[in-house]
């Protein structure tokens, strides 16, 4: 019986493992030409213990000519990778297949991957050939037979980006290092994705070559992934290191992204003692490369036609559902739906959607989440919306499609995506303590119906005999007197209490501002400010809410609008990637700190 205990035991653990395990497959890059090569990465989730390779589909397309397996295990969850190093064989449009995993006799599938392969650069000039065994000189970073070499560019039919990074380098062939910069579109709108890549191009051996990521004005940067890959120019065949980040800009105007840099040591390996013995010191030396600024101009996005259901996305892709926790419930139990969408993109920065009112229903908004993800070199964005429902009666209700719109770059026209309705089934409430029953009220002549009652009738029975303490109602003109003096204190403390929290709120706001060295402790001493002096809740309060409540409270509109302002800088300000800035918040928590000065001049 304890064998076949065990037995059970380990089939189910074996099969709840199994049920675990997700496998996935992503390439470094989509689009690459005949003389590049293309990494395919397979990962899986949750298998441990000695597992079958991968089963790759027929790759016509591909020659396979390097295999690595990496693996690590964090807090007992095991990651296997797998990679395979691939180069194109022709041009043209390329699918790999589904990749195959088998474990504890399960079977996994990959989705299919596409892929863009193009021809190698062309040469547009006669030119004597150049040699694929030109030495470069000794000194310097100049190859003398770069001279002979004809002028190459990319194949017109690549990508913007991987097109103009190609003629980069081949503008630069005659250096054995260097490092370039560009992106897919110096032209964007709002809001909308692009892709920035910095690749740092070698055909020489280095070492210890610390890499400094550009700096990006008035646009957010987020860091999508590296790669490696190879490219012969002018004969030479050339290998880089790839670095990719989507850029998205918040506001129109000018956006500039700053120069990369690289220090690299030529050489195989740092010198032995017998090399700093024997060989000149000169030998191995620091040298930098430099990617050259970029200047981006972001675009507003057309007026005509944007539809009130345009929250700020733009791009291609994006995807809408919503869902309920449930269908079945009884009057006055919440319910959640949540709404997701989907896409390209830094869905962070756009606005919060609004729910339709639904009839029936009180509607509780929570603060909507937003997460992004990079897989293949790109990301992808998710935002959450949820709201809580409370529905008053009985009946059969129907959620209808909640309308969700982005502007598409490409055709350069709105589009406007809508869930599915969802029906609901309310019954009538079965808890009679828990105040009105809504749904369980019987119908009465002429159609009235009674939802429920109040009131809290008297018992009649008779009067209890006077007691001593009865008789001291004699005296009600003292007692009216002494519960007046009463409430009277009751008012003056809570007076004094409001009076001295209000003066209290700025004081405490001012020293937590000249402490403040983050953006989120500039919003923290803000909203707490506006708590304890304005009674303004701004965590459940959309920015137009909490300016209107300002206003409402006395304050002008001149200071309504700088503290918008404000409010918006410290957004984004939550949303810039990077190490914290220091003097930008010191910057903010000035500027938070004159405009407190005016709510406490002003606020009534």
């Amino acid at each position: 019986m304890k064998r076949i205990f065990l037995s059970l035991l380990f089939i189910s653990w074996a099969a709840w493992a199994g049920a675990q395990v997700s496998v996935t497959a992503s390439v470094d890059k989509t689009a690459l030409t005949l003389d590049d090569e293309l990494t395919l990465s397979v990962e899986v989730n949750g298998a441990s213990g000695n597992m079958i390779m991968p089963q790759l589909p027929s790759l016509p397309a591909f020659n396979v000519y390097s295999r690595e397996v990496q693996r690590s295990s964090i807090n007992g969850k095991t990651t296997t990778v797998f990679r395979y190093v691939m180069l194109p064989r022709f041009v043209g449009n390329a699918t790999i297949g589904s990749v195959q995993f088998t474990y504890n006799g399960k079977t996994y599938k990959t989705d299919p991957i596409s892929v863009s392969i193009y021809r190698n650069a062309q040469a547009v000039q006669q030119a004597r050939p150049a040699s694929s065994s030109a030495k470069a000189v000794s000194t310097g970073n100049y190859d003398s037979a770069a001279a002979k070499r004809p002028r190459e560019t990319a194949d017109p039919n690549l990508p913007p980006l991987e097109r103009d990074l190609a003629n980069q380098a081949y503008a630069r062939g005659n250096e054995n290092y260097f490092l370039i910069a560009a992106v897919s579109d110096k032209t964007p709108y709002v809001n909308q994705a692009v892709a920035l890549a910095v690749r740092f191009y070698y055909n020489r051996p280095f070492y210890d070559a610390p890499y400094k990521k550009p700096s990006a004005s008035n646009i957010f940067m987020e860091d999508i992934g590296s790669s490696q890959g190879t490219q012969s120019i002018g004969g030479v065949l050339y290998r880089y290191e790839e670095q990719r980040y989507q850029l998205t800009g918040p506001t129109p105007g000018k956006a500039t992204i700053g120069p990369a840099s690289v220090q690299y040591v030529t050489g195989s390996s740092p010198l032995s003692v017998l090399d700093r013995l024997f060989v000149a010191a000169s030998s191995s030396k620091e040298q930098t490369a430099q990617s050259e600024p970029i200047s981006l101009t972001v675009r507003p996005v057309p007026a005509a036609g944007k539809p009130s259901t345009f929250y700020g996305a733009v791009g291609t892709g994006f995807t809408v559902s919503a869902q309920t926790d449930r269908t079945q419930a009884e009057a006055g139990e919440a319910i959640t739906l949540t709404l997701t969408v989907k896409g390209p993109g830094n869905l962070k920065s756009t606005a919060d959607l609004q729910f339709p009112s639904l009839d029936g229903f009180k509607m509780y908004a929570a603060q909507p989440t937003s997460q992004t993800t990079a897989v293949g070199g790109k990301i992808t964005s998710t935002k959450v919306f949820k709201t809580v429902l409370v529905p008053s009666a009985s009946g059969v209700y129907t959620i209808p499609a909640v309308k969700w719109s982005y502007f598409n770059p490409v055709s350069h026209t709105y589009k406007t995506l809508q869930t599915e309705p969802i029906t609901l089934q309310i019954s009538p409430a079965s808890k009679t303590n828990s105040g009105f029953d809504f749904g369980a009220a019987a119908a009465a002549a002429a159609g009235i119906q009674t939802l429920g009652q109040d009131i809290a009738y008297l018992k009649t029975a008779p009067a209890p005999a006077a007691t001593p303490l009865s008789r001291l109602s004699v005296w009600q003109t003292l007692n009216w007197v002494m519960l007046a003096l009463l409430a009277a204190s009751v008012l003056f403390a809570s007076v004094g209490r409001k009076s001295l929290a209000n003066k209290k709120a700025y004081s405490t706001a001012k020293n937590r501002l000249k402490k403040a060295f983050t953006s989120e402790a500039v919003a923290e001493a803000v909203a707490d400010y506006l708590q304890q002096k304005l009674r303004i809740n701004t965590g459940s309060l959309p920015l137009k809410a909490i300016v209107h409540a300002l206003t409402k409270r006395g304050i002008t509109p001149a200071t309504a609008e700088a503290f918008a302002l404000l409010w918006q800088r410290l957004d984004a300000a939550r949303f810039a990637p990077g190490a914290p800035d220091t003097q930008s918040a010191q910057d903010l928590a000035q500027q938070a700190l004159d405009i407190l000065k005016l709510l406490e001049e002003e606020a009534k």
